[in-house]
């Protein structure tokens, strides 16, 4: 039988190694913050202004990015403490290319891809970015959401549900959703919607799930909500809105003198990620008011409006919620069923109730408008779907008590397709120049699995593996895994002897 104990340990390890295992070496605006940070010692950009669009020159002389600097912060913790490691490394490669070691080759369809190769390649960072990407996913990004589905899990049993059906649908959330494709490398979204979610989870605490008293919950929901703005400026409406729940949720126990004194824990521990974001800002732009892309210059798509926002647009909706590359209906479509959740009837609602399923709903519709505002969201199709992230938890969480209460055949099939489709996009990575998710996917089962560090490493293998062919197999890996992550579920108490279970048995010998 299945261990039951230490389940959170257990499934934690499991989503976690899968996450690095389908690690993707893009190396995105949010890296380079890191590299400065731990490097340079500042939050300049300087040395990489002509390497992404995004990087800007300041009216002060200086580069930066459009973006908060939340999880460039959180991926520089990791980065700090193994960046001597990364010297000797990089240090070592180096050296070896005065011999006139590898060539600077990467065969990839997309010209701005092989271009941004060459100009890293040239400048001898190639290595350096490498670690840095492979660092801050594992022990950053891929941690952060495999706490997000030890958290999912969590609710879910609180909420009474038994450990299987707790168990399938975090596999569900964290696998059969873009969760999988935005956990491969270090991506503000994600962070914002485990943190947000974390925080909603805190302040319902269904089952006392937490453990926490009420003032600690407050307290951490305030700073997990708080983080979610320091690491994205869609984070503020995640603020607002969990916050608002809560005194909603407060004044069924308390009065009015009661909610506001607990409302300031949750605005305490908020203050902290707050500030933080204000000394970026004052001291990157020198006013800790505005938000890093009020200084950006028009790039394509932000000179609409205020920096690319305007009024609410149907077809950014649409595009939102349907467009066959990046949509969220079609790269999650199990979350279409959280729209049913309100409705459910009394099996459900001893699981979920409607003042919650409401407001989950709320924020994803919250979130949806806000985006529908926002003309850049127009470029999803670079990546793949990436602003509607946040949304994830809040509407899978109701789907998963809808998919409960549907016949066995239909919800089986409903977390395969989820399933295939992810893992399909995990694996592949959507290309800009494909017309759906369908071209990725097509793509990837008739090629046959693989992994998008193997892959990267597959096209530029005249640098560093000369004499590897073009294709890397995969399998191997995936066995390893397989076989490792069998073993988290299946070894009982990996720290005790063998021979201490020998002597367990009777006549034992």
């Amino acid at each position: 039988m299945t261990p039951s104990r230490h389940t959170s340990l257990r499934l934690f390890l499991t989503l976690w190694l899968i996450f690095c295992l389908h690690w993707a070496t893009d190396f995105v605006r949010e890296h380079f913050l890191v590299v400065s940070i731990v490097d340079q010692h500042t939050f300049a950009l300087d040395d990489f202004t002509d390497l992404h669009p995004d990087i800007f020159v300041h009216s002060d002389g200086h580069s930066y990015h459009g973006a908060n600097p939340g999880i460039s912060m959180l991926g520089s913790v990791p980065y700090f403490v193994l960046s001597p490691v990364v010297d000797r490394v990089v240090a070592r490669e180096l050296a070896a290319r005065q011999d006139g070691g590898g060539e600077a080759e990467y065969q990839d369809p997309r010209p701005a891809r092989r271009e941004f190769y060459r100009q890293v390649r040239e400048r001898g960072w190639d290595i350096r970015f490498g670690l840095v990407g492979l660092i801050t996913m594992v022990f950053a990004m891929a941690p952060l959401s495999a706490i997000g589905g030890v958290v999912f899990y969590k609710v879910t049993r609180g909420m009474g549900l038994t450990r299987g059906a707790a168990l399938g649908g975090t596999m569900v959330y964290a696998f059969g959703t873009p969760v999988f494709l935005r956990s491969a490398y270090l991506n503000q979204n994600m962070a914002v919607g485990v943190v947000g979610f974390l925080a909603f989870a805190l302040l319902w605490n269904p089952g006392s799930w937490s453990g926490l008293t009420e003032r600690a919950r407050w307290t951490a929901a305030g700073l997990a909500a708080g983080f979610a703005l320091l690491c994205d400026y869609s984070g503020g409406l995640m603020l607002a809105l969990v916050g608002g729940y809560g005194i909603l949720k407060l004044r069924d126990d308390h009065d009015w003198p009661s909610t506001i004194r607990m409302s300031l824990w949750y605005a305490a521990g908020a203050m902290g990620p707050i500030l933080l974001l204000w000394f970026y800002q004052w001291a990157a732009f020198g006013s800790p008011l505005y938000p890093p892309q009020h200084h950006m210059p028009p790039v394509e798509w932000s000179d609409l409006g205020y920096q690319g926002v305007a009024t609410p647009q149907w077809d950014l909706t649409r595009m939102l919620l349907f467009d066959g590359r990046f949509g969220l209906f079609v790269t999650a479509p199990a979350t279409v069923l959280a729209l049913a959740a309100p409705f459910l009837g009394k099996w459900g609602r001893d699981h979920m109730p409607r003042r919650e399923a409401l407001v989950m709903l709320g924020i994803a519709l919250a979130y949806v408008v806000f985006f529908s505002m926002v003309h850049y969201t127009r470029l999803q199709y670079i990546t793949g779907i990436r602003y509607l992230v946040p949304i994830l938890p809040f509407l899978m969480l109701p789907a998963l008590v809808v998919l409960l209460t549907l016949p066995r055949l239909i919800s089986y099939s409903v977390a395969f397709v989820s399933l295939v489709i992810n893992w399909g996009l995990a694996m592949g990575r959507f290309q800009e120049q494909e017309r759906s998710i369908l071209d990725t996917l097509t793509r990837v089962y008739l090629e046959g699995v693989q992994l998008p560090a193997l892959t990267t490493l597959s096209k530029m293998s005249a640098s560093y593996l000369d004499g590897v062919g073009p294709r890397v197999s995969a399998l191997a890996v995936m066995a390893m895994a397989a076989i490792v992550v069998v073993g988290i579920w299946r070894i009982e108490t990996p720290w005790r002897p063998l021979a201490a279970d020998r002597s367990d048995q009777p006549g034992g010998g």
